[in-house]
Parts: structure tokens; sequence; C-alpha cells
């Protein structure tokens, strides 16, 4: 992930793309500076978690600017966004959950909400970055409870 978004962000450079410059650049350097702060250099998982992250950060900057009236801002932050996230790879089906969250309470063991972090934690290791972290906690608490 890192390797390519370097590759991009040299080729928005020199095509002269702010824009992409922008998304590409914030990319690696919230990367580089995970890692520095780490001390280890990271996965392709982890670097795509930093890369979300961002994509986050842009995202909640596009509504902060669209709330202040500034529309074209907003619009350009909101272009860094799907920059990035085109990048990631493709999220669960939210109708896949349901059965996914079962399975792995089923393999846990878990029988109360004190326990959910265990079958978050195995639904993460079983799934990695396809899972939306929002939909499978929403699941497992309603399934534990």
């Amino acid at each position: 992930m890192k390797d390519r978004l370097k590759e991009l962000h040299k080729q928005a450079r020199l095509s002269r793309d702010a824009i992409s410059t922008e998304a590409y650049g914030a990319a690696v350097a919230a990367i580089q500076e995970s890692e520095v702060r780490a001390n280890a250099d990271f996965d392709e998982a982890k670097q795509i978690t930093v890369v979300e992250k961002e994509a986050g950060k842009f995202a909640e900057s596009a509504e902060a600017f669209a709330k202040a009236g500034r529309d074209e801002k907003a619009a350009e932050l909101k272009q860094c966004v799907d920059l990035l996230t085109a990048l990631l790879p493709a999220k669960l089906d939210a109708s896949a959950y349901p059965e996914m969250v079962a399975k792995a309470i089923a393999e846990s063991g878990a029988s109360c909400i004190r326990e959910m972090g265990a079958v978050m934690a195995a639904l993460k290791k079983e799934h990695g970055s396809a899972l939306d972290m929002k939909i499978a906690s929403a699941q497992v608490k309603a399934a534990l409870v």
C-alpha cells in the first residue's frame, strides 16, 4: 500500500494535480509517522488502517467546511476521500454480518456483553479490513444482549 501511494503521489506531483497530491501525500505521511511512532514497519493491514483513518479525517474536514458554507473546499476534500477509499479493499455486505457474528460467537463461546471483545477480535482476525467495525459491533451487541 505504501509503495503504491508513494508512486501515486509522485505521479500527482508531476502532473500538478493538487487534490491528488494532497490526498496521497497525506496518506503517505500518516503511514510514515505511524511507523516512526511504533518504531516498526507496518504490514499491509496496518497501512490500510492508517489510510482508512486518513480518509475519515478528510471526510470530517469536508463536513466541517460544508457546514461553514465553504462548498468549494468541501468538494475538494470529498475528492480526497474518494481517491483514498478507491484504494481500500471493498467492505463486506451488510447482509453477511448476522451469519458471521453468529459463527464468531459460537466459536468464542461468548454468552454476555462482557465477552464482546473476544467476538470482535475473532471477527477482525478472520475478516480484517473488509470488516466494517460499526456494523459488526452493533450486530455483536444485539446478539449478546
